[in-house]
C-alpha cells in the first residue's frame, strides 16, 4: 500500500486547510494517519467522533433540525433520524462549519448558497439542494455578523 500526497490550491478555503484521506478500507495504517492529523486539528477529531457515534458522515450534512422528540439530519444522501438531543448532537459537530440558526436548527455553512433579510429581524437562509430555512430573531444578529465576517474573508 502506497501513500500518495498531492496539493490542490483552492482560494475558496481562505486561511483554512482541508485534508481528505481516501483509502479502500479503514485499516490500522489509516487510523494511525488520522490520529496524527487529529493532533493538528480538533475538527477532524470531532468529525470522526460524530461519524462513529451517529454513523453519518458529518461533511455531507446540510441541515440538522429538531423534529418532535427526535433530531433529523438532512444530508446529501437523504434524511437520517438521530435519537439524541440537539444540544448533544451540536457538541459533536465542528463549530467552524456548523452554526445554530434557531433553537431547533443547525446548518452546515459548506452548503450555504445565500442569505437575505426578510423583515422583522429574520434572515432567510438558502441551502443547496433547495433547502430553505429561517433564523430566529434571537440568533439573527450574531449570524448576520458571522456571515459578513465570512464574506469579508473571501
Amino acid at each position: 500500500m502506497d501513500l500518495k500526497i498531492r496539493f490542490i490550491e483552492d482560494d475558496a478555503l481562505g486561511e483554512d486547510i482541508e485534508v481528505t484521506v481516501r483509502a479502500a478500507e479503514k485499516s490500522g495504517r489509516v487510523n494511525k494517519l488520522l490520529s496524527a492529523l487529529s493532533g493538528y486539528s480538533k475538527h477532524l477529531a470531532s468529525g470522526q467522533q460524530f461519524s462513529e457515534k451517529y454513523h453519518i458522515n458529518a461533511s455531507r450534512i446540510i441541515l440538522i433540525m429538531r423534529d418532535g422528540r427526535y433530531v433529523t439530519a438532512k444530508t446529501v444522501d437523504g434524511d437520517y433520524t438521530i435519537k439524541d438531543a440537539l444540544t448533544r448532537v451540536e457538541e459533536c459537530l465542528d463549530s467552524a462549519w456548523f452554526v445554530r440558526i434557531s433553537q431547533s436548527e443547525i446548518i452546515n455553512l459548506k452548503y450555504l448558497k445565500n442569505w437575505d433579510f426578510v423583515g422583522g429581524g429574520i434572515i432567510q437562509v438558502k441551502m443547496e439542494y433547495g433547502i430553505v430555512s429561517y433564523t430566529s430573531r434571537r440568533y439573527a444578529k450574531q449570524i448576520h455578523e458571522m456571515f459578513l465576517k465570512r464574506r469579508a474573508k473571501r
